[in-house]
């Protein structure tokens, strides 16, 4: 019996040992956490003396569309810096060799057959490496370029 308070009385003591330990682990680590925030703190007062960032302003990429005419074999490229007609119509007019006020309409014609008349909304879904036949019709009549881009 002896033993069996011996063995109960040694536990207890290991019991309150290993709780001492935890405390003391335990409060060590709250000082050096403590300490740690101490320390960003006096950092944090540094970092009003920094300039603010300033924000990167990212240039849209140009959009380089294909196309050609259908008696040609190539595609020639169209490099679009600004996603607009006005800018398509340049474009076409330096590729093309079209006097620059001979130029008035421009239309898309889709794969079921659909003439429509292009805008700027239209030129904006353009997506980088689109390709397209390009046809070039001059109006006698009226005396202009008609450029339609078929899908």
């Amino acid at each position: 019996m002896t033993i069996g308070l011996n063995l109960l009385n040694d536990m207890s003591k290991l019991t309150v040992r290993k709780e001492r330990d935890t405390k003391r682990s335990i409060s060590q680590a709250l000082t050096a956490a403590n300490e740690g925030a101490q320390h960003l703190a006096i950092e944090t007062t540094n970092d009003q003396n920094r300039p603010n960032k300033v924000a990167r302003i990212q240039k849209p990429r140009p959009v380089t569309i294909y196309v050609k005419k259908a008696d040609e074999k190539i595609y020639n490229a169209l490099c679009l810096t600004k996603l607009s007609l006005d800018h398509l119509k340049e474009e076409v007019i330096d590729k093309y060799s079209i006097p620059k006020n001979m130029i008035a309409k421009f239309y898309k014609r889709n794969k079921r057959g659909l003439l429509i008349h292009m805008d700027n909304r239209m030129v904006e879904q353009f997506e980088d490496e689109d390709d397209f036949n390009i046809e070039i019709s001059f109006q006698n009549k009226e005396g202009i370029f008609e450029v339609t881009f078929v899908y």
